[in-house]
C-alpha cells in the first residue's frame, strides 16, 4: 500500500495513459500480497481467492467515488479535501439531501444547518487520513522486520526485535530531518523489485503446475472466515487512493483515470489471485504455517537460494515503501496545519532544512510504538477499518458535490447513486467484523482529534 503524495502532484499534465497504468500498478501493490496468503488461507481456505477478487472489484467501485471526485476538485489531499468541501461549509447532515434522489428523503438535506458539525467532520476525516499514514509506516516497517527475520532468525527475538525496529527508525527520522534525496532512488529500486518478484513467483508456479500437476486442498483447520478474509484482502487494495489524487497529473484526467483505474485494478486483481493460487498450489496445506509465504513458494520451486533472493527484493521493497510513507505523512501533517489551518499552527513548525520535525517526531514516534507493541496482521485489520471510514466520508461527499453548480461536471457514471449507496452497505457491513480493541483504538483516536479542534484558538479567531 502507499498513500497519496503531494510531491506528486503538479501543474504540468505530464503523464501519459501507459505511465498512469504503472503509476498505479506501484501504488497498490505493498506487503501485504508477500505476508499475508497464509492469513487468508487460513480464514478463507480456496475461498481466499475469491476473497481477494471480491475486495479488489468492490474497491474497484470505491475507487470510482474518489475518481469522480477527483475530476471536480482540483487540489491536493484527497479524501479530507473532499469531505471538508463537501461538508465544511453545509454540514455534513446536508449529505442527507444528496439522496433527494430517491424520493422523500430530500427532506433530511435540512440538517445541513449543522455547518460547524460539517467543518468538524472534514477536520475529522483529514485526521484519521494522517493516522492512516502512521499505522502504515508501523505496519509496512512490522513487515520489514517480518522479512529480515526469515533471513536473520535471530531478528525474531523480542529484544532483537525491537532493536532493529529503533535503529530503523531513528534513520526514518534522520532522513526526513536532513532531507529526502535518496528517497526517488529507494522509490525506484523497490517498485520494480516488488514487480519482478510477483511476476518470477507466479511464473514458478506455472512450471510446478506443469511438471508436478494442478492440485488443491483445504487446510484442516480452516476457521471459513469469509468475511474476516474478504475485510483483510482490502488491505492489498487500499494504495488505489494514489491514483485518483494524481489526476492533474495526467493528460485528460476526465477520460484517462476511469480507464486507469479500471485496468489498474485489473491488472492488480489478477496478480494477487494468481500469487495466492500459486502459494496455495506449491504449499498446499503447509501455507498456514508460512509467515514469509511468497519466499516460501518461490524457495520450494528453485531451492534454497530462491527463498534468499525472494527475501531480499522484499526486504528492499517493503523499505521502499516505509520510507515513502514515513516522508509524505508528516508533510501531510504540515498542510493540515499550515496551508489548511485545520490543525494548529505548531504541527507545521519547520527546522532550517524546511522539514516539519514536530510532525515527523510526531507520525515516526507514534509508528515507533504501534510497531513495538502490535502485529503485522492488527495494524494491517487497523488500516483497513481507518480506511473503511476514509470511503464512507468520500462517498458521502460525493453524494453532496455531484450536482454542485459551482464545480466543473467531472466523470459521470452510469447508476452512480446506486453503486455508491451499495458501496456504502458494503462497507458498513465489513466494519461489523472488525474487533472491539479495533473500535476502541478509532475512538480513541477520535477524542484526540476532537480536543485539538476544540481547543485551536486559530480556527476560533482568537
Amino acid at each position: 500500500m502507499r498513500k497519496p503524495s503531494g510531491r506528486h502532484r503538479g501543474t504540468n499534465k505530464t503523464l501519459s495513459f501507459a505511465s498512469v497504468i504503472l503509476f498505479g500498478i506501484n501504488g497498490i501493490i505493498g506487503s501485504g500480497i508477500f505476508l499475508l496468503p497464509g492469513t487468508l488461507y487460513q480464514e478463507a481456505g480456496l475461498g481466499s481467492v475469491s476473497a481477494i477478487v471480491l475486495a479488489g472489484l468492490s474497491t474497484t467501485l470505491i475507487a470510482l467515488s474518489y475518481a469522480m471526485l477527483a475530476s471536480k476538485i482540483d487540489d491536493d489531499g484527497g479524501a479530507w479535501v473532499y469531505s471538508n468541501r463537501a461538508f465544511g461549509a453545509f454540514g455534513a447532515f446536508g449529505a442527507f439531501g444528496a439522496f433527494g434522489a430517491f424520493g422523500a428523503f430530500g427532506a433530511f438535506g435540512a440538517f445541513g444547518a449543522f455547518g460547524a458539525f460539517g467543518a468538524f467532520v472534514g477536520f475529522q476525516t483529514g485526521w484519521f487520513g494522517w493516522f492512516l499514514g502512521v499505522i502504515t509506516i508501523a505496519a509496512e516497517l512490522a513487515a520489514f522486520l517480518t522479512a529480515l527475520g526469515g533471513l536473520i532468525p535471530v531478528v525474531k527475538q523480542r529484544g532483537v526485535y525491537i532493536s532493529v525496529a529503533l535503529v530503523i527508525i531513528a534513520a526514518l527520522i534522520a532522513i526526513n530531518l536532513i532531507g529526502p534525496n535518496i528517497l526517488t532512488f529507494i522509490d525506484n529500486i523497490s517498485s520494480a523489485l516488488k514487480i519482478i518478484i510477483l511476476i518470477a513467483v507466479i511464473a514458478a508456479g506455472g512450471y510446478f503446475i506443469s511438471t508436478h500437476g494442478l492440485h488443491v486442498s483445504q487446510p484442516q483447520a480452516v476457521s471459513s472466515d469469509f468475511r474476516t478474509a474478504f475485510s483483510t484482502a482490502f488491505y492489498m487494495f487500499t494504495g488505489f487512493s494514489f491514483l485518483p489524487v494524481a489526476a492533474n497529473k495526467m493528460k485528460n484526467p476526465e477520460k484517462t483515470l476511469p480507464r486507469a483505474l479500471m485496468v489498474v485494478m485489473l491488472i492488480v486483481i489478477a496478480i494477487y489471485g494468481m500469487a495466492q493460487m500459486t502459494t496455495i498450489v506449491i504449499l498446499s496445506t503447509n501455507l498456514t504455517a508460512e509467515t514469509l509465504p511468497v519466499a516460501a513458494a518461490f524457495a520450494t520451486v528453485v531451492g534454497s537460494i530462491g527463498k534468499t533472493v525472494a527475501i531480499l527484493g522484499m526486504l528492499i521493497s517493503i523499505l521502499g515503501v516505509a520510507v515513502a510513507v514515513s516522508f509524505d505523512t508528516p508533510i501531510e501533517m504540515a498542510s493540515l496545519a499550515t496551508e489548511k489551518t485545520l490543525l494548529p499552527a505548531v504541527f507545521g513548525r519547520t527546522n532550517k532544512s524546511g522539514a516539519p520535525f514536530v510532525a515527523i517526531w510526531l507520525t515516526i514516534g507514534i509508528a515507533a510504538m504501534l510497531v513495538v507493541s502490535g502485529s503485522y496482521l492488527f495494524l494491517v485489520n487497523l488500516i483497513v477499518f481507518s480506511a473503511f471510514l476514509q470511503y464512507i466520508t468520500t462517498i458521502l461527499a460525493w453524494f453532496k458535490l455531484r450536482h454542485d453548480p459551482t464545480l466543473p461536471a467531472g466523470i459521470h457514471l452510469p447508476m452512480a447513486p446506486l453503486l455508491m449507496g451499495f458501496a456504502l452497505l458494503l462497507i458498513g457491513y465489513l466494519m461489523t467484523s472488525a474487533t472491539w480493541l479495533t473500535w476502541l483504538i478509532a475512538v480513541i483516536v477520535a477524542l484526540i482529534g476532537s480536543v485539538i479542534y476544540a481547543t485551536d484558538t486559530r480556527r476560533r479567531g482568537e
